[in-house]
């Protein structure tokens, strides 16, 4: 299974931090492209610690100089509709 279907799977137990999902990529490149991947499809949700969904200029400008790495333990990931069903 791939990471990114591995990342869906995990998140239909409920929302994870960025820091836990980090765990599932061999290494922060595959990482950064995964969830990329699966923001930009609609797969899953990326908001902060306190219930704040981030919109999508904002995600993709800390991914795109990867102070994303920084902030792990601060953004988390919820699955979509979208996501379950590609996975369920």
């Amino acid at each position: 299974m791939s990471s990114e279907l591995e990342t869906l799977d995990q998140l239909l137990g409920g929302d994870l931090s960025l820091a836990a999902v980090r765990t599932v990529y061999p290494d922060a490149e595959a990482f950064l492209r995964g969830i990329v991947g699966l923001l930009a499809t609609g797969d899953v949700l990326l908001y902060s610690n306190e219930g704040l969904e981030l919109p999508d200029w904002q995600w993709r400008e800390l991914f795109r100089d990867q102070s994303i790495l920084d902030r792990l333990p601060t953004l988390n990931l919820k699955i979509t509709k979208q996501g379950i069903s590609r996975i369920a």
